[in-house]
């Protein structure tokens, strides 16, 4: 009997066995020899599809309290996960450094190496750098005081405005109508708010430089989760030509003498005028306004539409929030709400949006080691990236309650100290502790409010008729800095008629 072997097909299997056997020997050597021979370290998650959110709730589940390491895409990364070692990060500032995060971003963004080495370079006579003194600034303008409440005032004004039913069109309305209208709840989130916070810092001057920037800026935030990923440039075209178009209309915007921008917000002025003093040529100072101009718009309006979604698939809810804010409308029924009974006499409105803020915000600390240095026990090394997914902490159910996965509308009714707990950061901490939280806080809470007064809102039933409307699911594959987005196609698609 002769037998006969394929040579090729025999050499394909001693290849698949060779990559199998290696394979075998680097899982073994990683996350079972490693750990052993360096104690000292953190030891390392292994995984084998990865998926950011539930890849931090497990490494919290395998390894407890103390830091952890993960590789992903080539690059090994420490993950703090207990509130005592964040704390213990924070004190740490120059072992453990933020300032190499922001200029990776900035560089993101267009603006090169030479002009982050002028941000973040002390210049003689100065004890501050221009980046310091511009958070600074951003304090200034953003915390309680006179600064905040002109642009507070503003803003809310404009969100006000904005929220009545003879200016409830354009694409965010599916399918129009005299009395009731199908409306794409994220759009007109992200349309009101986006355009409010805009006219509130900026003179509205801009949108005759960038008449159609509202769109422009939805394009980009569509496209934003590939910021990071560094895409070729045939992936990126619809990201990249929504930024020159925007960045067109603030080149233009910069161009005009002051008295032609004279409701410019304090804030961006001063930037400005900081902008000239550090020598910064127009295209860089173009690239430093756009970023300044996404942070700002980036969250808030997503936080809305978690906000109503909720509210939408729990009508007892949407009810009992109704009748608490009432008294805050004692005029007519587009009369502007009384904000200081909105924002201190209505605990279920302010808990039920602490509450999806809690579930739906994804902030993640970054820090450098510059030194090799102990965190929580471990020793971390020198160059490496040090994560803080705060995420993770916030559904700690030693902190938050056996419930901590689940919505809750009244857990920080019930429990008010939540709020300040060190294991709730929806907004950071220590000096990066962002200073735009007191703003946001009262912007969704007056603009959920204001929805409620305003209109009936019900979902659309789906394809078949009978068929409910399902909860959009949020897209947990990449930690985005902020507010989750729903992932693609899960937008809620709602009636919307003028309240009675």
């Amino acid at each position: 009997m002769v037998v006969f072997v394929n040579d090729g097909l025999n050499a394909g299997l001693q290849a698949a066995v060779a990559v199998a056997a290696g394979w075998l020997s680097w899982y073994t050597w990683k996350f079972f020899l490693s750990p052993v021979v360096y104690r000292d370290e953190p030891r390392e998650l292994p995984y084998l599809i990865p998926c950011a959110h539930r890849m931090f709730l497990n490494g919290g589940k395998r390894f407890g309290n103390y830091p952890w390491a993960v590789t992903i895409m080539g690059e090994s990364l420490y993950v703090i996960s207990s509130a005592e070692d964040v704390q213990a990060v924070y004190r740490a500032p120059k072992l453990l450094d933020f300032d190499p995060f922001i200029k990776e971003m900035l560089s993101k963004y267009g603006i090169t190496a030479d002009a982050a080495s002028k941000m973040f370079d002390t210049l003689a006579g100065h004890t501050k750098n221009w980046m310091e003194t511009s958070i600074e600034n951003f304090k200034l303008q953003m915390h309680p005081g006179d600064k905040l409440d002109f642009v507070q005032k503003r803003l809310l004004g404009f969100i006000d405005d904005s929220l009545v039913w003879d200016r409830l069109r354009g694409r965010m309305v599916l399918q129009d109508g005299e009395e009731e209208r199908v409306v794409s709840l994220y759009s007109w989130s992200e349309m009101v708010v986006v355009d409010a916070q805009t006219r509130a810092f900026f003179d509205e001057v801009l949108y005759e430089k960038c008449p159609d920037l509202l769109a422009y800026f939805q394009i980009y935030e569509d496209e934003s989760w590939k910021l990071p990923m560094d895409l070729p440039d045939f992936a990126t075209k619809a990201l990249r030509s929504s930024k020159s178009s925007i960045e067109k209309g603030l080149r233009q915007y910069l161009q005009l003498p002051k008295d032609k921008r004279p409701n410019d917000s304090w804030l961006i002025t001063t930037l400005c005028e900081d902008m000239d003093r550090l020598g910064l040529e127009e295209t860089q100072k173009v690239y430093v306004l756009f970023s300044f101009y996404r942070v700002m718009n980036a969250n808030a309006y997503k936080l809305v539409f978690w906000i109503i979604s909720h509210l939408l698939f729990e009508p007892r809810l949407m009810e009992e929030i109704a009748a608490e804010i009432e008294p805050a409308f004692r005029g007519e029924k587009h009369s502007a709400p009384d904000l200081d009974y909105l924002f201190n006499s209505c605990p279920l409105l302010v808990s039920t949006c602490e509450e999806v803020l809690r579930l739906t915000n994804w902030p993640i600390g970054t820090r450098t080691v510059q030194v090799d240095t102990v965190i929580g026990g471990k020793k971390l090394r020198q160059g490496r990236k040090l994560l803080m997914p705060y995420r993770a902490m916030h559904f700690d159910s030693t902190v938050f309650g056996a419930d901590a996965a689940a919505f809750n509308p009244r857990r920080f009714m019930e429990k008010k100290t939540l709020v300040t707990n060190k294991s709730y950061r929806p907004f950071g901490g220590a000096a990066h502790y962002c200073p735009g939280r007191y703003i946001a806080r009262r912007e969704v809470q007056m603009f959920t409010a204001v929805m409620l007064k305003r209109f009936d809102m019900s979902l659309v039933e789906g394809e078949s008729k009978g068929q409910k409307s399902a909860f959009p699911e949020m897209d947990n594959t990449l930690p985005s800095g902020g507010i989750q987005v729903p992932l693609k196609g899960e937008d809620l698609t709602i009636w919307v008629r003028p309240s009675k």
